[in-house]
């Protein structure tokens, strides 16, 4: 699944560590918003998502740590997007900035928050710090509101935090018509955690009921006369292959009838709200919203695992399509048609180059493949391909 979830500590999966209330926010865009010096123009390009837009990835947090200031983290995707929009002058002002609301680790309901009014959910659960957010946890940004560790941009205004889809709002109805700094792009990628958490839930569910009851119940209890060997058997030849097996069949479960569904409709929630008159308006204001999808980092990890990714990726943007004009401002950048492509050397090969999973600073002990179980997060050849793969979408007619 895509490299998103960057909770301090964490490489991969688990390891690896997102209308009258607009008018209530607005302020928190003054905060960020850059000086234009004698009244130049200055563009804005306002990213949003988790770790992938944030610029993470865990051997530079390790690096800098414990000063894990925001400046370290600033070759993501849509700093090189910038960099290759710069490049082609004539398609923006004199002037551009990044406002940078990525928070790494961030789920789709910490993205939305717990604003009922934009589509939120009040929490179920506590909000901790622990790589993966439950399902019951709607608050924002545990990276910085539980972890206490900096942002690019504060989410928070007055002492208050608010979530990114808030400050986004506040962002788009402070500046988007503005003569002075106009937003003329958003970058959007969030929805890789939701994938994360999905099979934390299910490595823990089948670890519980194989411990608990020597068979897995996922994803069926054992039919009459089938046998289904736990790790207290007393064979170990059988133990984990059938576990794993357990496991990756709670992991396909879960992708098509849970976390699928549930990111296609919190993306459509996202970006109904982005393009609300109340809360933004950006398709009014002609602000195209790119949105990055999904590659897979761990398919020699998770056998399988390239399905579930290719097909994530298609509902996610079949459900955009299906928006009709609501999303007529949405442009669509896949990575995973260049990263996960040919043959099984191809592929390992472009895993190994543009993500962090063959860096062997930050390699999982006992991982498999040995040498190739690192951080899901992408390298700087990662990070420019990202980028590039941003302005092209950027370029090329909305979905």
């Amino acid at each position: 699944m895509q490299a998103t979830n960057g909770s301090a500590g964490s490489h991969r999966r688990g390891r690896v560590i997102g209308c009258t209330m607009a008018l209530v926010f607005a302020l928190s865009a003054l905060i960020f918003m850059p000086t234009a010096a004698n009244a130049t123009t200055t563009t804005q390009v306002l990213a949003l998502g988790d770790s992938i837009t944030f610029g993470y990835t865990a051997e530079k947090f390790g690096i800098n740590k414990p000063n894990e200031a925001p400046v370290y983290f600033e070759t993501g995707p849509s700093d090189n997007f910038v960099k290759s929009w710069l490049s082609r002058v004539a398609e923006i002002g004199p002037g551009i900035v990044t406002v940078n609301s990525a928070c790494p680790g961030e789920t789709t309901n910490g993205f939305i928050g717990e604003n009922l009014a934009l589509g939120g959910e009040v929490s179920t659960e506590p909000a901790t710090l622990t790589g993966i957010q439950g399902p019951g946890d709607a608050h924002p940004c545990a990276y910085a509101n539980v972890g206490g560790l900096p942002l690019h941009n504060s989410l928070s205004v007055g002492g208050q935090t608010i979530s990114q889809l808030e400050d986004a709002i506040s962002v788009l109805t402070s500046n988007a018509g503005s003569p002075a700094h106009p937003v003329d792009a958003i970058t959007l990628n969030i929805g890789a955690n939701d994938q994360l958490a999905a099979i934390k839930e299910c490595e823990t569910e089948v670890a519980t009921e194989f411990g608990t009851f020597f068979v897995a119940k996922q994803p069926h209890a054992p039919a009459p006369g089938e046998k289904l060997y736990g790790p207290l058997n007393g064979n170990p030849a059988h133990d984990v292959p059938i576990e794993k097996e357990a496991a990756l069949s709670c992991i396909v479960g879960k992708a098509l009838y849970v976390t699928g569904p549930h990111i296609v409709a919190q993306v459509q929630d996202i970006i109904g709200v982005l393009n609300s008159p109340a809360a933004g308006n950006a398709i009014a204001h002609g602000i195209p919203i790119v949105f990055l999808a999904f590659y897979n980092p761990e398919s020699f990890i998770l056998p399988g695992s390239d399905g579930l990714q290719g097909y994530t990726n298609s509902i996610v943007k079949s459900g955009i399509e299906a928006m009709g004009p609501a999303s007529g401002n949405v442009h669509w950048a896949n990575p995973y048609l260049t990263i996960n492509k040919g043959n099984a050397i191809v592929e390992q090969n472009n895993i190994c180059r543009y993500t962090e999973e063959c860096n062997p600073n930050v390699q999982v002990v006992g991982g498999e493949p040995v040498g190739k179980d690192g951080d899901i997060h992408p390298s700087a050849a990662g990070d420019a391909l990202l980028g590039k793969l941003l302005n092209e979408a950027y370029l090329a007619p909305a979905i």
